[in-house]
C-alpha cells in the first residue's frame, strides 16, 4: 500500500465488517478460510474433523462461498503443497490435520516451512472436553481419551510463529483475522491453531469478522537511508566485492534489481539458486563451487542478500578484513540459536526495496576511475563465465555416452527438454551443486529449492504449485532417498485426485550419499574408508520407484540408458501436458 493511501476496508462504501455465513463453529470456521482468501484446504482427516466436512458440504447447499478441499493421505504432503501455493502466491493455504497425531504426522514438514517462511495457516483438532452428552461433539470411541495431550501445540511450538486454540466459537473470528495476519508479516511463517468438535458444533447466530484488509501484514522495511548511503560508499570503493544470495528472486523485482547492482558494479554473486535470483545468462553470476570459494576468500567487501547461512567457516569464510554488508528482512535470524555471523552493517530492509535503493545510490560515485574499475570487472567476469561454459561443453561431450549415467548428463538432458517457463523443485540433496551449475534457468521465479533440511518435500510442494499455476509445466528433481521421504503413493494419488499432474525425476544413486559423506568427512582413514563398507549409507536392493509411480496410475519409466533420456522426459513431460502425473527413474553411478 502507497503511503497516505486508504487501506480497502475503510474506503467509503465499503464494509468495515462482514457477516459470516454460519449456523454453527464449523461453517463459521469454513467460512472463515473463504473470507480470508483460502482457496485450498489441504486435509488429512479424522474424527475430530467431522464437524468441518459437514460444514463444506452443507454451505456449497446454501449457495456459499467455501475453499476447494483436497484430501492428502500424508500430512507432509499436505504442508509441502501449501507451501508450495505459498511460492507461487504469496496467500495462505489452510491445513487440517488430526489432533495429536496428524500434528506429528506433518513432522519434517514443519521445520521447512518455517525455515522457508512460508505463511500456512494450520488447524488441528483437539480431543472433545465433555464425555456426558451434555454438549454435541463429545467424547464417543476409546482413542478420544487416548489422544487427549496437555499441550498439543507444544509439538510444532519451535517451528510456528504463533499457536492458540479456539475455545470459543465467539472468538473464532478475531483469532482467525489474527492467524492470518501473522502468517503472512514478514518475516512469514506458519501458525498453529486448535479447537474441539464441541466448539465447531456449537450453534452460531449473526456473525460477523473485520474486514480482511483491516488485518493486513505490516508494510516492509525499505532501510534506513543512511544506512543504504554508508552500504553504497563501500561498495564503491570495494577492489573485489562479491554477493551472496539464497532466496532474493522469491520478488522478481528484488531480483532484478540484484542482476543491475552486480552488473553496475562488475560484482560477482554467489547463489545458492534457493530460486532464480540471477538468470543463468547473467555475466556475475558464479554458478561453480570453486569459483565461489576463490572470490569470497579473496573478498575485501561481502554483501549478504536474503541468505540464510552465508557461508560454512569449515568449508570456506571470508577474510576478517572484509568488511560484511547484510540486507534482509530478518537480520538477526534469532530462532537460529547460533546463527552468530559476523556483521559490520546489518540492514533490516525488504530487498525488494533497499536494492533499487543501494543501486541508485551506488550510481554517484560512477564517474571517472570508479566506472572504469567497475567495468573490468565486468569484462573480467564475463571472460571467465564464457571459458567455464566452453569447458563444461567439452564436459558434456565427454560424458553424454558413458554408463552409468553421470547427473550433469541428466541436467543437460532436462535443459533439452525444459520450457523457459516450467517451474522446477528441486530437493536432489548432494546432487546439489550438479544442478546449480547446469540447470539452466533464465527466467525469473522459475526454481524453488527446499531450502531447508525436512527432506520428503518436492512432490508435494509440486502439487501446490501445480493447483496455484495449472497452465505451467511443473516438474520435481529428487534424489531417491528424498523420492521415498515424499510419499510417493500419497502424493501421486492427491496429483491424480486433484488434476494436478507434475512430473518428477529420481536422481537415483541408489543410497543415501548424504550419510555417506560425514563418515568420510569424519573419519577419512577409518574402518569404514578401509573396507569401503559404508553401513547404512548403500541400498542393497534399490526400489523399482517406476512400477510405484505406475501402481499409482502414472506415466513411468525407469531410464539406464543415456541416449533415452530426452525422449523419456519428453514423452513424460507430454504425459503431464495430457493430465497424467509421470516419474522418470534415472538410474545413475551407485554412491
Amino acid at each position: 500500500m502507497k503511503p497516505g493511501a486508504t487501506p480497502a476496508g475503510l474506503i467509503a462504501g465499503a464494509p468495515d465488517r462482514v457477516p459470516v455465513p454460519a449456523e454453527n463453529g464449523g461453517e463459521a470456521l469454513v467460512s472463515l478460510l473463504a473470507i480470508h482468501g483460502v482457496e485450498w484446504i489441504f486435509i488429512n482427516p479424522g474424527t475430530d474433523t467431522a464437524p468441518i466436512q459437514e460444514a463444506l458440504v452443507a454451505l456449497a447447499a446454501r449457495g456459499e462461498p467455501t475453499p476447494k478441499l483436497q484430501v492428502c493421505p500424508d500430512e507432509r504432503v499436505a504442508v509441502a503443497a501449501a507451501q508450495g501455493f505459498w511460492l507461487r502466491t504469496g496467500r495462505p493455504q489452510a491445513v487440517i490435520v488430526h489432533v495429536d497425531v496428524g500434528t506429528q504426522a506433518m513432522g519434517a514438514a514443519m521445520h521447512n516451512a518455517q525455515r522457508t517462511n512460508a505463511g500456512i495457516v494450520i488447524i488441528a483438532g483437539r480431543a472433545p472436553r465433555t464425555f456426558d452428552g451434555s454438549l454435541p461433539g463429545g467424547r464417543s470411541i476409546p482413542v478420544h481419551w487416548q489422544q487427549d495431550q496437555p499441550d498439543p501445540a507444544g509439538i510444532v511450538r519451535n517451528y510456528v510463529k504463533w499457536a492458540e486454540e479456539i475455545t470459543l466459537v465467539e472468538a473464532m473470528p478475531h483469532l482467525c483475522s489474527r492467524a492470518f495476519q501473522v502468517a503472512r508479516s514478514a518475516p512469514a511463517g506458519p501458525v498453529y491453531m486448535t479447537v474441539a468438535r464441541e466448539v465447531l458444533m456449537r450453534p452460531v447466530v449473526d456473525m460477523t469478522v473485520s474486514a480482511p484488509a483491516r488485518h493486513r501484514a505490516p508494510a516492509t522495511p525499505a532501510g534506513c537511508r543512511d544506512a543504504i548511503s554508508l552500504a553504497a560508499s563501500w561498495l564503491a570503493v570495494a577492489e573485489r566485492p562479491i554477493a551472496i544470495t539464497a532466496r532474493t528472486g522469491r520478488t522478481p523485482e528484488a531480483a532484478a534489481a540484484l542482476g543491475e547492482l552486480a552488473r553496475k558494479l562488475g560484482m560477482p554473486v554467489a547463489d545458492a539458486r534457493e530460486t532464480v535470483n540471477l538468470p543463468s545468462d547473467h555475466p556475475c553470476w558464479l554458478e561453480a563451487e570453486a569459483d565461489v570459494t576463490r572470490h569470497l576468500v579473496d573478498a575485501d567487501l561481502v554483501l549478504m542478500v536474503d541468505a540464510e547461512v552465508p557461508w560454512v567457516p569449515l568449508v570456506r569464510e571470508p577474510s576478517e578484513k572484509a568488511l560484511v554488508i547484510q540486507v534482509d528482512r530478518d537480520p538477526v535470524k534469532a530462532s537460529m540459536v547460533n546463527w552468530s555471523f559476523a556483521v559490520d552493517l546489518p540492514i533490516q530492509a525488504d530487498s525488494a526495496k533497499a536494492l533499487p535503493a543501494l543501486a541508485a545510490a551506488v550510481d554517484s560515485f560512477a564517474a571517472g576511475e570508479r566506472a572504469g574499475v567497475w567495468r573490468r570487472r565486468l569484462d573480467a567476469l564475463a571472460a571467465a563465465r564464457a571459458d567455464r561454459l566452453a569447458r563444461r561443453a567439452a564436459e558434456h561431450r565427454e560424458e553424454r555416452g558413458l554408463q552409468p549415467i553421470k547427473p550433469g548428463v541428466l541436467v543437460e538432458a532436462l535443459n533439452g527438454v525444459l520450457p523457459d517457463q516450467a517451474i522446477v523443485m528441486e530437493e536432489v540433496t548432494t546432487n546439489d551443486a550438479v544442478v546449480r551449475e547446469r540447470l539452466a534457468r533464465t527466467e525469473l521465479d522459475t526454481i524453488h529449492a527446499i531450502g531447508a533440511a525436512g527432506l520428503g518435500w518436492a512432490m508435494g510442494a509440486a502439487l501446490g504449485v501445480k493447483l496455484a499455476e495449472p497452465d505451467r509445466d511443473v516438474v520435481a528433481l529428487c534424489g531417491d532417498g528424498s523420492f521415498m521421504f515424499c510419499a510417493p503413493v500419497a502424493a501421486l494419488w492427491a496429483a491424480r485426485d486433484a488434476g494436478a499432474p507434475y512430473l518428477t525425476v529420481v536422481f537415483d544413486n541408489q543410497g543415501y550419499r548424504a550419510a555417506k559423506n560425514p563418515v568420510q568427512l569424519l573419519y577419512p582413514a577409518g574402518a569404514s574408508a578401509r573396507a569401503d563398507d559404508f553401513t547404512g549409507t548403500v541400498f542393497a536392493a534399490p526400489p523399482d520407484h517406476a512400477a510405484v509411480a505406475r501402481a499409482c496410475g502414472a506415466h513411468a519409466e525407469r531410464v539406464t540408458d543415456p541416449a533415452r533420456l530426452e525422449g523419456a522426459l519428453q514423452e513424460a513431460l507430454e504425459a503431464t501436458r495430457s493430465g497424467t502425473a509421470a516419474v522418470v527413474q534415472v538410474v545413475l553411478e551407485k554412491i
